[in-house]
């Protein structure tokens, strides 16, 4: 295979380039064509993406290397094929966030696979999510005991992302979501409430200083995200008591004014999530925005300071357009991020990210946005793998391109950048549309995240399942999981612990309602079937998930954090002994009544149990400590 390039450009490196596509070729198990001869034109204002194939001869013609890189990964894709593809990127920047703060910060060779698989989507942007997941010298609890990456591990990953053309991107945090750091005696004199610094302080402006320094020797990009979302008690904490009430609008516009001039003396480009000068000005929700908003009055950051609308939400497209008006009134610079949906508890849902991703990307090439990126965030200590993102990820790189989703050949294209069968990883998406029906789970239910955790004996959700043939749902997903392992050979592992979730949700998902019913009635020859082989069963099929999900976790990220999914998975097997003992203390008349058993059932949700039930009203509980138990996990000051 002969590979020659050419370039009208003076910052491209065709030797790097060079380089690049042999280490790249590495990925593939390529021992045909080798007579195939590819011509590359880099042209700096080209607007397509050109891919001629003719026997043995193949031109593509483009802008930059990521776009090379999606063109050469086709090819190799389809040697024996011709084809003439023509593809107009939408966006100039389309990138990916890592969320790597939620416990799970993924490992070197991790985030080289992963912009592997940016490169051969056509992305261009990566940025790693750490809030305090990166080494500070100076600040020894910055990041300790959390698998911080180091200053040497961020500069390997940055030169390597720029190797395939795709900026790596700090994304951090400057205001809020510092728990992790501000629980440490160190950090004390910053706080103004549990996770957010006390604007106005010098030492907080000392301490951003600091980071942003430190960082600035770690990444080639001068483009920053800072963060500042989601503070809903700025200013109501420590800094309340010291400097009396302060407007939030207020303090979000001084505090980003002091932030963004750091950044200007240090030589960066930030851009902050918007929420806090949206919800600020208008007192309301978020998304509460609506066709007539007038934001000539509202406090305004400096017009260079980048905004970032992040929507994973809606799916009326005149919301995203709408809120796209209020941004460009706010900033000369506005970003929009989007959301793969792997957050919602053990398995992903793909519907979701799917259809909200096509009605957002779709506003933003109306409003002639430039700049996009996708979200992957590890919501509650990452219990969904990570390469459970790829639908979702993969689906929002393809409408960077495309107008619409086409599904032959998103299909296509999904097998070209993971080499696995789009239908096989879209039944991780029937885990939690139970419900809603496969696909349709807009409503955001994860039922496969409180089914698993809640307590068999209390069965804190099982007012929710009366109707619901829960055993037949799951059975059948485990044995579409089965067959689908030969066509993900390479996510093996990945299927192997989903397919024992489905085995083991199976037996727990209606267990409570069961036994409940068989200590009802009286029947003990049920209540004794499940003491001896329905709970075995349960624990066997248990215990392979866990050091499954062990294996997936070792893989994917460093160790630090994984103690804490530990802890839940094992929590789930010492429960269902727990419940064993009390079942064969009671069949054996040690007990004279099993009070959990005799406890109302309630609705968890003031919702009837009537299924598909209004996509408004999410049946969802993703915090762990609230499903496992109608008892405080912490209940203490």
């Amino acid at each position: 295979m002969l590979l020659t390039y050419t370039t009208n450009s003076d910052t491209l490196n065709l030797d790097d380039i060079r380089q690049t596509a042999n280490l790249f070729l590495q990925d593939y198990s390529i021992d045909t064509a080798p007579q195939l001869e590819i011509t590359v034109h880099f042209v700096s204002d080209q607007k397509n993406l050109s891919c001629v194939k003719e026997g043995n001869s193949c031109t593509i013609t483009c802008r930059e290397p990521a776009h090379f890189f999606k063109a050469f990964n086709m090819v190799l894709h389809h040697l024996e094929e011709d084809f003439h593809v023509e593809e107009t990127p939408n966006f100039a920047k389309n990138g990916f966030m890592l969320d790597c703060s939620r416990n799970a910060v993924a490992s070197v060779p991790a985030v080289k696979k992963l912009i592997h698989m940016l490169a051969r989507a056509g992305m261009n942007q990566l940025l790693l999510y750490t809030e305090d997941t990166y080494e500070i010298s100076g600040l020894p609890y910055f990041g300790t005991y959390r698998g911080r990456y180091t200053k040497e591990e961020l500069r390997e990953l940055d030169a390597y992302a720029q190797h395939f053309g795709i900026e790596l991107v700090p994304c951090i945090q400057t205001l809020a979501h510092l728990r992790n750091y501000l629980k440490w005696p160190q950090a004390e004199p910053l706080k103004d409430s549990a996770d957010i610094l006390k604007v106005g302080c010098p030492q907080v402006y000392d301490f951003i200083r600091q980071i942003l320094t430190s960082l600035k020797d770690c990444f080639q990009t001068r483009n920053i995200h800072i963060g500042m979302d989601e503070a809903v008690f700025l200013g109501l904490g420590n800094y309340l008591k010291e400097n009396g009430y302060c407007d939030s609008s207020q303090l979000i516009q001084e505090h980003s004014a002091k932030v963004l001039e750091i950044c200007r003396e240090l030589g960066w480009k930030p851009m902050i999530w918007s929420d806090m000068y949206i919800t600020s000005n208008t007192k309301k929700g978020y998304y509460a925005v609506n066709e007539q908003t007038d934001t000539s009055s509202w406090k305004k950051p400096d017009p260079d300071l980048g905004l970032v609308y992040w929507d994973y939400y809606n799916w009326n497209q005149t919301i995203y357009e709408n809120m796209l008006r209020v941004h460009k009134e706010l900033s000369n610079r506005t970003v929009f991020a989007a959301g793969v949906w792997n957050w919602n508890g053990i398995a992903p849902n793909y519907g979701k990210a799917i259809t909200c991703t096509s009605k957002g990307l779709l506003a933003c090439q109306s409003q002639g946005i430039q700049e996009v990126f996708t979200t992957g965030w590890m919501d509650n200590g990452a219990e969904t793998p990570l390469e459970a993102i790829y639908p979702g990820l993969l689906a929002f790189a393809y409408l960077c391109f495309h107008k619409e989703l086409s599904t032959p050949d998103f299909a296509r294209f999904f097998a070209d950048c993971t080499d696995a069968s789009l239908d096989s990883f879209m039944l991780l998406d029937e885990f939690d549309s139970l419900f809603q029906g496969k696909g349709n789970n807009l409503a955001t239910d994860n039922p496969s995240k409180y089914l698993l955790y809640q307590d068999v004996l209390l069965g804190m959700f099982d007012y929710h399942l009366q109707g619901v043939d829960t055993q037949s749902y799951y059975s059948d997903l485990a044995k579409k999981l089965e067959e689908a392992l030969p066509t993900v050979e390479k996510y093996h592992s990945l299927f192997e612990f989903y397919h024992a979730l489905a085995l083991v949700l199976a037996d727990k998902a209606d267990l409570g309602i069961r036994l409940k019913k068989a200590y009802d009635s009286k029947d003990l020859s049920t209540m004794k079937a499940i003491s001896e082989e329905v709970i075995p069963r349960l624990l066997k099929n248990l215990q392979t998930m866990h050091m499954v999900r062990e294996e997936l976790w070792m893989k994917d990220a460093k160790p630090f954090g994984y103690e804490l999914l530990d802890i839940k998975l094992g929590g789930i097997a010492t429960r269902l002994k727990g419940c064993q003992r009390r079942i064969n203390s009671y069949l054996q008349g040690n007990l004279s009544h099993l009070e959990e058993l005799e406890q109302e059932r309630l609705p968890y949700w003031e919702a009837e149990a009537n299924y598909p039930h209004s996509q408004e009203l999410p049946l969802r509980e993703n915090l762990w400590n609230r499903i496992i138990s109608g008892c405080d996990l912490i209940d203490t000051i």
